[in-house]
């Protein structure tokens, strides 16, 4: 086995841990959570006792306030005011007498589950700002899959019955999960340990080695792929079996024989949204305990909070000290 990895120093690619002086940085927040068992089983596998049980907790900033999140409906309309409350639960009431019959953007498929006004204050800046686009213009299918279940229905059911673990872990609602599992020093332990695995087989893991080229040669039914290193060298690799992660609009350019037309327009215009982490390491003064928190305030510019020491405390070397994430999303 040969993996290609465009990074010189990390694999994992957007699951990667950044380290600095000791400090460990996670680039995105990520919970390792699925519904799949197979999918648990393999990361208990491979990180064993490594892997965290970590609490969840997470909120919404928004007009100066701290609103938990997944939402909890008292305390949301609670911290509302009673003037603005009544207007979201009317706006609730109006959507759920006269829902939109025919779902077409997120805003539809927002405004159906939770009324007009929640929409606007707890889903549609947020959205925007990670995006760069109208909520008009995101399909209902893409929030159906991404937030699945939820709605304030769903919210109020959660908040106020007891928790009960499911029978069938395919019906969780992932966004309203209050647990989930973490590596100790960050996501980028499991490709870690995954690429000394691939070494201790036998494999070899190439870093800095970026793909420019990706030919299937039907003649000997085997794949030839061209590595380019930072320096401008270049190597080819045969095989018979090429899995690639490289995203479709670049991996389009570079295969042979050429795609079709239609498909190489369609791949060339594919637009991906690009993602900033600003890292600070800072005194511990205690300021907030979540893992993360939502900006939903249009008056800035930046997205969301993560709070490293909340996720696992060696994310921080000195515990006299924290590392923050502020996470910006931009073209």
């Amino acid at each position: 086995m040969e993996v290609l990895e465009a990074d010189p120093v990390y694999v994992g690619g957007i699951s990667r841990t950044v380290r600095y002086k000791g400090f460990h940085f996670d680039i995105g927040g990520h919970r390792f959570f699925s519904k799949s068992q197979e999918v648990e089983d393999l990361w208990t596998e491979i990180l064993g006792n490594e892997l965290l049980d970590r609490p969840r907790s997470s909120r919404i900033f928004y007009n100066g306030k701290f609103f938990s999140y997944p939402l909890r409906a008292f305390d949301a309309l609670s911290k509302l005011g009673i003037l603005e409350s009544t207007r979201c639960m009317l706006s609730y009431l109006w959507a759920q007498a006269r829902p939109m019959a025919n779902e077409k953007s997120f805003e539809d498929w927002v405004t159906n589950r939770f009324g007009k006004r929640l929409f606007r204050i707890f889903f549609k800046t947020y959205t925007e700002k990670v995006w760069g686009m109208s909520c008009k213009e995101i399909s209902a299918d893409w929030a159906a899959q991404r937030i699945k279940g939820l709605s304030l229905a769903s919210a109020i059911k959660n908040a106020l019955l007891p928790k009960r673990a499911p029978k069938n872990r395919s019906a969780v609602v992932k966004t309203l999960i209050d647990t989930f599992r973490y590596p100790r020093r960050g996501p980028g332990m499991m490709w870690e340990r995954c690429a000394s695995e691939i070494q201790r087989m036998g494999g070899h893991i190439r870093m800095g080695k970026r793909v420019s080229g990706c030919r299937y040669d039907r003649d000997s039914e085997t794949w030839e792929v061209t590595a380019t290193g930072a320096d401008g060298t270049r190597e080819v690799l045969r095989g018979r079996h090429v899995i690639s992660s490289i995203a479709m609009r670049e991996l389009g350019q570079c295969l042979e024989p050429c795609l079709p037309e239609k498909a190489m327009k369609a791949a060339q215009s594919l637009r991906y949204r690009d993602f900033l982490t600003v890292g600070l390491i800072l005194k511990d003064r205690d300021l907030f305990p979540d893992n993360w928190i939502y900006i939903h305030d249009p008056k800035v510019k930046v997205g969301r909070i993560q709070n490293y020491k909340s996720w696992s405390p060696e994310m921080v070397p000195d515990p006299a000290f924290c590392c923050y994430g502020m996470e910006y999303f931009c073209f």
